[in-house]
């Protein structure tokens, strides 16, 4: 929901306020220290709100994960097997590839060997982030994620309980504080359980933060380490559990992301200077079977995969007034070798105009881009937006650390065998690389503002490219499905979004694709949003009481999966109504969602079932001292 909730939020200066809920004769000073340092992050440019999500309104958009969060964005299509916990992935104008995620400047590698190259993007959790910024550049889609600091020496804890259908329990814990010396210390726990019928084995995850720290003047140094864990059994489609004609393999997996960095000054004033040492592993081993008839484990999986990228990170730059650049260094290892990805941003943001640019070497995994965006509005009320990319051309592996060497695919889908096809074992149908040409793609937008409201419409291009389909990436299928290459796309898009009137907003946008042939692109795409969001200043002047209710309509039109035999299957229009509702009692937040009111059946990739209606209830509650 790019439209920031506010349902959770204290008014500005909400030391003092928050001293209303807690006895003040007691309560310690609450001194405030320097912060620990930030990640550098690009300006987002859109007409109309940008998507950035503070702290308060990414866990108002009642999202569980990230893909959910993401697949309410346009020119996204979340492909999906259920409800929390199932497999997932994003598609960016029709291509699972096309989307990145920043973690503090650290890159999230696709190392899940399922994901065939594509990155999962739930194992980024929401739970630990102080502020999520979505680019929606013209060729890929780029996630910045700032993870949570305190600055207070007064403790602060958070309790997050809620419970719904399909035996869904989650729970979230919090604490940090800062002493009086600079020192941080933060902890946060998130776990989940859920069970999508009877018939099947129950799911779980564990999110788990922790990061320690200090400040001295100018400088900031800190450790950060995010390790979730995922047990998911068998994920079957139709026919229930012992006649079941589709099955995602079960599985046990952990991913870590960590980093120790060094900071002297800010990204958002003045010159800067950061230095990280980060890893991303991922381990994926056999799940063992909780069927108490069977003793087996899954044998279908490689045991014990084990996955570790290494970055060494420095970037710097400078931020005067309207005026950002800085330029970052990527150095990253994986199993003896190296290759650097140097980049560079700069932006300005003065009177009607904003701009900005950035360019990026190639790596083993994705080709060389430069990027421009500006936008004009020269009325206050009138704006005109554009980017830009090309990307190089050049061969690509589809996962890091595949050692098979010579299997590839060429521009038109045909599988090229290498030199060890006649191994014993050897699978002449996993690609370990694709080719990819060069290739430009833009979007274009106008829009117009009446009152609060942002009204725009435009078209995106989308440059040729080489497509995985997502069902061969979630249901870890092997040769499932066929790669395609896919030539230029064009597509008309709108949007409305902003206040219709007084307490009432409005975030809708729909797009519309040239082509009735494309795969994994649904023709006829939209989302609709209405939203009741207002904090009652008036009967509550202390800023104790917020109010969000949001009543949203997702609709897709047909989608079409390629095969290896080269045919097509296809996953039906669907339509899908859900409501959310946030009450701010204080610090206190109770959250109800229900998601397919309607209790439509549909499906989202093909041979899986969508629960026919979800709730889910709970509450948040944050402590000070």
């Amino acid at each position: 929901m790019p439209l920031p909730p506010r349902a959770d939020t204290v008014l500005k200066n909400d030391s003092t306020r928050l001293a209303s809920v807690r006895d003040t004769a007691r309560a310690r000073r609450d001194t405030i220290q320097p912060p620990l340092a930030r990640a550098p992050v690009p300006p987002i440019i859109e007409i109309g709100p940008p998507h950035i999500y503070d702290r308060a309104a990414l866990f108002a958009t009642g999202s569980l994960t990230l893909s959910d969060l993401l697949g309410r964005l346009l020119g996204n299509t979340e492909y999906t097997a259920g409800w929390l916990g199932a497999p997932a992935a994003v598609a960016y104008l029709g291509d699972v590839r096309r989307i990145r995620l920043y973690v503090d400047n650290v890159e999230v590698e696709p190392l899940n060997p399922r994901m065939r190259g594509a990155v999962a993007v739930n194992d980024l959790p929401l739970h630990d982030l102080e502020e999520l910024r979505i680019e929606r550049g013209a060729d890929e889609l780029r996630v910045y994620a700032r993870t949570w600091r305190v600055d207070r020496t007064t403790p602060y804890s958070r309790a997050d309980v809620f419970t719904g259908d399909q035996n869904t329990n989650l729970y979230r814990a919090f604490f940090g504080r800062r002493w009086k010396h600079g020192e941080a210390f933060q902890l946060a726990v998130e776990q989940y359980n859920t069970q999508p019928i009877r018939a099947l084995p129950s799911s779980d995850a564990l999110n788990i933060m922790l990061r320690a720290g200090t400040t001295h003047g100018p400088w900031k140094i800190d450790g950060y380490a995010e390790r979730s864990s995922r047990n998911r059994g068998d994920w079957t489609g139709f026919g229930g559990a012992l006649s079941t004609v589709d099955t995602i393999r079960g599985l046990a997996a952990s991913a870590l992301t960590a980093y120790a960095r060094l900071a002297n000054g800010d990204p958002e004033r003045g010159p800067w200077v950061q230095l990280l040492a980060a890893g991303n592993k991922y381990t994926l081993s056999p799940r063992e079977s909780n069927n108490f008839l069977s003793g087996q484990s899954d044998t279908t999986s490689k045991p014990d995969t084990s996955l570790f990228v290494g970055q060494y990170i420095l970037s710097g730059g400078v931020s005067s007034g309207p005026f950002k650049a800085w330029a970052t260094e990527r150095l990253s290892t994986n199993r003896g070798r190296s290759w650097s990805t140097p980049s560079a941003h700069a932006s300005a943001q003065t009177g009607p105009i904003a701009a900005s640019v950035m360019a990026e070497a190639s790596s083993p995994l994705t080709p060389s881009m430069a990027e421009a965006t500006v936008k004009i509005a020269p009325f206050d009320r009138v704006a005109v937006f554009g980017t830009v990319s090309h990307s190089g051309s050049g061969t690509f592996e589809r996962l890091l650390g595949d050692t098979v060497s010579g299997r590839t695919i060429d521009p038109k889908g045909v599988y090229v065998p290498g030199p060890l096809f006649f191994f014993p074992g050897f699978d002449s149908l996993e690609v370990a690389r694709f080719e990819l040409g060069a290739r430009t793609s833009m979007r274009v937008e106008a829009g117009v503002r009446l009152g609060q409201l942002w009204i725009s419409g435009g078209a995106i291009q989308r440059g040729a490219t080489t497509l995985l389909s997502p069902e061969d990436v979630l249901t870890d299928s092997g040769p499932g499905t066929r790669v395609r290459t896919e030539g230029k796309a064009t597509a008309r898009i709108v949007s409305v979004r902003g206040r219709l009137y007084k307490a009432l907003y409005a975030d809708a946008w729909g797009i519309a694709w040239g082509d009735t042939t494309g795969i994994l692109r649904p023709r006829y795409q939209s989302r609709t949003e209405l939203l009741l969001q207002t904090n009652l200043l008036d009967k509550f002047p202390r800023g104790n009481f917020g109010l969000l209710a949001s009543l949203a309509h997702d609709y897709r039109s047909t989608v079409r999966f390629p095969l290896l035999n080269g045919e097509l299957v296809s996953v039906p229009d669907t339509r899908v109504v859900s409501f959310r509702l946030e009450i701010r009692v204080q610090t206190a937040v109770v959250s109800y969602q229900f998601r397919n009111i309607l209790q439509e059946r549909y499906r989202l990739i093909p041979g899986f079932r969508m629960p026919t209606q979800t709730q889910l209830y709970g509450v948040r509650w944050d402590f000070w001292n």
